[in-house]
Parts: structure tokens; C-alpha cells; sequence
């Protein structure tokens, strides 16, 4: 056969540089001559085929050490051993996880591995006596082996392509969460630095979306150049960011993390004509293993309930792990209740200063579980996680309009941000009403969450319909956290309870003294009644009665009952 035969594509222009790497693995210096004549001149797509040439199982891992891209051995089975071949194979497939070459296993003594077995015992791709090799089948061979490795190339390099797409982020250009979930997987603890930038959302709302991405970009550079000699740097939310590092100690860790903090409130990022200040809330999950990502998200929350730009390292005692304990369990107990029909209604009397007449009465929920009693501080909070706060809002107010078909007091009932933002809420006030034949002057109706009215014009507007309905509104706790008088302005309201962290001191503390007084004298410019809740003892009452409270509630005047 002329060498003609071997010239594929020779047409084209030569790329002499890109070579097509063969390995010719057999102990007998004839296979290889004759090999390397019948291959010496053939073009695969323009590419010259590159013999290698190994004389034995050594000889051949060493070059496949030294080669990453063989695409085709062709490998002798009997060389040292009746088995080297085989040893080989396994070798390259096992110990090397090299997929990609295509394996020929060639036999002089084919009655000595039988075809069938070989196939299905070690993962070649064909298998050839040496005597029907002739030149032309040598060179379907080849060239079908090495198209066949051209193939898992391309199919390999999309791979990789779409692989990295969906491990990166396309913002940042840094690893993603999916990423950080692989390097997770590895064997042995880390520890994990979950990185969240305070108040992002208030930078997108202020400045664009575009000022926002220029951040998250300055930022992950920042960080990325002063830590990825040790950490590996990985973003995997919006504003969320993750430093992982096997080697560091803990008092590295947090030396550096402390660094890390300081350098980032003081660092102005320029973007464009913009510079940025930002903080940052970081948890650490220290030497862990298992769910590292969700102890650095529960340690981060912890460290935002003392404030922004704070650090928190995870440990199982946290507070954050206990609220959500509680939830979970307390989720499970409320909707038992509910079902079993185990939540009451208990009311405390509120006494009017001027009368010293008890005039009306607040219900306040109860859960019953295995024969006890429990008050609001076991379970609201879950009620409110789970969403079964105002399944809880409908029963208590149910039950307090069916007391006050035959009582002659009033009665107020407690309702929470989320309570005003259901659907029915307003309807299914007007129903029971209805039902009940009450009017709706006798019940008032107190805000717990009131701090979201000043913000929230829905809320503003149902409150006010509400009150042109003829139903009464009340402002729970007012004076704490976050109440601003100037809500008095944009809602009616008809009763302001003084928060009673300034009641229970108010003999002691000058503080307490005048926020009451403030209120007071503020509350009666708008023709506002003003309750006094956690009324204990004598002196209380009477300190409360002289500065000008209209009602007093609390243990001194009554403890809740279940009847009246």
C-alpha cells in the first residue's frame, strides 16, 4: 500500500505544531518498526500523528506521565507478564482516571485472552490480533480511534464550558454557591467565613441596580486580593460572599476577619463618580463539619441582633438556634391547638382613674398543651413564623364578640402588622359583628406592631377605615423602640398604651418619668386616652394617677381570667 493511503485532508496547510500523540506499548522491536511505517506519513484533519514509542509497562507510564493528550494505545497484552497489558489498562483507566485515550489491546496469542472476556473485564475500546492488522485496517483503526477521542474532546470542552458557567458567578467571576457546595463535600473540617453587606438593598434602592453590581464587583476584588493566598474567596448570593480556608487557626481567623471589618468601614469604594461606605455582618463557622454554610448564615443572624457591622462565631448554644428550636416546636403545639379547639380567650380588667370603675377588658390568647396553660411569651413568635398568627387573631376575636353579647363591659382584642395585610381581614371583622349583633364601638382593636404604621399606607388607610367603621383603635407599647408622635397625626386613634418597661420603674426612674409625662400631656393635646399596663402595686397607681393617666391595667387592679 502506497503513502498515498494515509494522506487525509493533505490539501490543506500543515499546522506542523499540533501533533496527533500515539502510543505503540509492546516488547518487540519489529511491531514497532513496522507500525511506525505504516503510520509514518498519515494526516488526521491536518494534524501528523506523533509516535510514541514504549517497550515496556514502565517505559509506557512513563510517558503517559509525561503526555496528557494521547488520543490511542495500542498495547501488547503478553510483555514482562502474560498479563502486563491488562495491568496497564487497568492502570491508565483506575489509578491514572484517564477516560479519554482510547485503548487497542493487540495479542500474538489470542487463544490466551479470549475477546469477550476482555471487553467485559477491563474497558478497552477494541481488540486486535496482531496478524489482522494489515496496513489497511491499521488505518481504519487509528483513524477511527483517533476521531472517537477528537469527539470526547469537543464533548469535554463544552463540558467544561457549561460546567464553568454554572460553578461561577457571572457577576463577579468568582466561584458560586454550587462551587462552594463541591468543595464542601471534601473529607475533613474547615472553617467557613459567610460575608454579608449591610444595608445592600438601600444602596440599589438609592443609587441603581448598576452602582449596586459596581460594589459587589469592587468589593469581591477587595477581598479577593487581600485573602486568596490563604482563603478561597466565592460569592454566592446578591450581597453575600464566603471565605473558606482549611489551614488558618482560630485566632487567625478571627484576627483576620476583625482586619477584615475595620479595613472594609473605613475603605471609600469608588464607584464611578460614586464613593461607598459600607458595613459588613460576618459569621463563622469554626473547625466544622456538616453544614457549615447554615451554622456562618445562623451565626450572622445572631450577630445582627445586637447590630449591623458585627462578627458572631457558630456554636450550638446560640440564642438564634434556641428561638428557632422553640419555633419549631411551638409551630407544632399552636396548630394542634387550634384544631383541638385548645386556645382560649382570658381577659384582664383596665380600670378608669377617674371612676375607679372597671370599664372594659383585653383579651389576651392562651394555649393549652398536656393539662398547662401557656401565655403569649412561649408561643407568638412561632405563631408569627409559621403564619398562624391570625388563625390565633380570628379565634380571639371570635370568642371576645360572643362574651360581649352578654357582657355590659368593653373589650379590646390584639392584632399584628400581618393580620392587617390578609385578604379578608376587614371582612371577616364586619362578619363576625354581624353575626354577634354588637356594635362595633365596644370593641377596640389594639396594633401590636405599630412602628410599620408610619410607613405603610395601606396599613394608614385599612386602620382609618376601620375606625370610620366604628370600631376603636388602640397603640400597644407605645414609647418603645422605634414610635414616633408623629404617627398621632396620620391615624385616628382612640387609646395609647404606655409601654410598660416605663411603667414597671417609673417610682425610680427619672427617664421613665418623663418619657410618661410626654406622653401623657401629648396624648391628651389629641384628645387621646391614655392606658397604664403593668400596673403592680399602690405606689404605681397612684404615681400614674396624679401625672394624668385615664386607666390603669396590671396585676394591682387584676390578673387575666378566663371568665369575668
Amino acid at each position: 500500500m502506497s503513502d498515498e493511503l494515509f494522506l487525509i485532508d493533505d490539501e490543506l496547510e500543515e499546522n506542523s505544531g499540533e501533533k496527533w500523540n500515539i502510543l505503540i506499548v509492546d516488547d518487540e522491536a519489529s511491531v514497532h518498526t513496522i507500525t511506525n511505517a505504516a503510520l509514518k506519513n498519515m494526516k488526521i484533519n491536518n494534524k501528523r500523528l506523533n509516535i510514541l514509542n514504549a517497550m515496556s509497562v514502565a517505559e509506557a507510564k512513563e510517558i503517559l506521565h509525561k503526555y496528557d493528550d494521547i488520543a490511542l494505545a495500542l498495547i501488547d497484552v503478553v510483555m514482562e507478564t502474560p498479563e502486563a497489558g491488562l495491568d496497564l489498562v487497568n492502570y491508565i483507566r483506575n489509578d491514572m482516571k484517564n477516560k479519554m485515550i482510547r485503548l487497542v489491546l493487540r495479542t500474538g496469542q489470542p487463544s490466551q485472552a479470549p475477546q469477550r472476556d476482555l471487553i467485559d473485564c477491563y474497558d478497552i475500546n477494541d481488540y486486535k490480533e496482531k496478524t489482522e492488522l494489515t496496513v489497511e485496517k491499521l488505518y481504519i483503526l487509528v483513524r477511527t480511534s483517533v476521531k472517537q477521542y477528537e469527539q470526547y474532546q469537543e464533548l469535554k470542552a463544552n463540558r467544561d464550558t457549561i460546567y464553568k458557567k454554572m460553578t461561577t458567578s457571572e457577576l463577579t467571576g468568582l466561584p458560586n454557591r454550587m462551587k462552594l457546595n463541591e468543595n464542601l463535600d471534601r473529607e475533613g473540617s474547615k472553617s467557613l467565613i459567610l460575608i454579608n453587606i449591610d444595608d445592600f438593598s438601600v444602596i440599589n434602592d438609592r443609587h441603581g441596580f448598576d452602582v449596586g453590581d459596581k460594589l459587589l464587583q469592587s468589593f469581591a476584588e477587595y477581598i479577593n486580593s487581600s485573602y486568596s493566598d490563604c482563603m478561597e474567596l466565592f460569592h454566592i448570593n446578591a450581597d453575600v460572599f464566603v471565605l473558606l480556608c482549611n489551614n488558618l487557626n482560630s485566632k487567625n481567623i478571627v484576627k483576620c476577619m476583625e482586619d477584615l471589618k475595620t479595613n472594609i468601614t473605613s475603605r471609600h469604594f469608588k464607584l464611578g463618580i460614586i464613593e461607598q461606605q459600607i458595613g459588613v455582618s460576618i459569621g463563622i463557622a469554626m473547625n466544622e463539619s456538616g453544614n457549615l454554610i447554615q451554622k456562618a448564615e445562623l451565626a450572622i443572624k445572631e450577630a445582627r441582633n445586637t447590630g449591623k457591622n458585627n462578627t458572631q462565631i457558630y456554636a450550638d448554644d446560640l440564642k438564634i438556634i434556641r428561638t428557632i428550636e422553640s419555633n419549631s416546636l411551638w409551630t407544632q403545639r399552636i396548630r394542634k391547638a387550634i384544631k383541638e379547639k385548645r386556645v382560649h380567650a382570658y381577659f384582664q380588667a383596665i380600670q378608669e382613674f377617674k371612676t375607679q370603675k372597671i370599664v372594659k377588658y383585653e383579651a389576651l390568647v392562651r394555649i393549652e398543651h398536656e393539662g398547662e396553660v401557656y401565655s403569649p411569651f412561649h408561643f407568638l413568635d412561632a405563631a408569627q413564623y409559621s403564619g398562624q398568627i391570625y388563625d390565633i387573631f380570628k379565634i380571639m376575636f371570635k370568642k371576645t364578640c360572643e362574651l360581649a353579647k352578654t357582657s355590659e363591659y368593653d373589650f379590646s382584642v390584639n392584632m399584628s402588622e400581618s393580620d392587617l395585610h390578609e385578604s379578608d381581614f376587614f371582612d371577616y371583622i364586619k362578619q363576625t359583628l354581624k353575626e354577634s349583633k354588637i356594635s362595633p364601638d365596644r370593641i377596640t382593636l389594639e396594633i401590636l406592631e405599630y412602628k410599620s404604621i408610619a410607613g405603610d399606607n395601606y396599613i394608614k388607610n385599612l386602620i382609618n377605615a376601620l375606625h370610620d367603621f366604628g370600631l376603636k383603635i388602640s397603640i400597644d407599647d407605645f414609647g418603645a423602640q422605634c414610635s414616633n408622635f408623629s404617627q398621632l397625626n396620620n391615624i385616628h386613634i382612640d387609646y395609647i398604651k404606655i409601654d410598660g418597661s416605663f411603667i414597671k420603674d417609673i417610682i425610680q426612674n427619672k427617664n421613665s418619668q418623663i418619657v410618661s409625662r410626654t406622653i401623657i400631656d401629648y396624648a391628651h393635646q389629641k384628645n387621646i386616652s391614655v392606658i397604664a399596663e403593668f400596673v403592680c402595686n399602690r405606689e404605681i397607681y397612684n404615681y400614674l394617677k396624679m401625672i394624668g393617666a385615664d386607666y390603669a391595667q396590671g396585676y394591682f387592679i387584676a390578673k387575666p381570667l378566663p371568665i369575668i
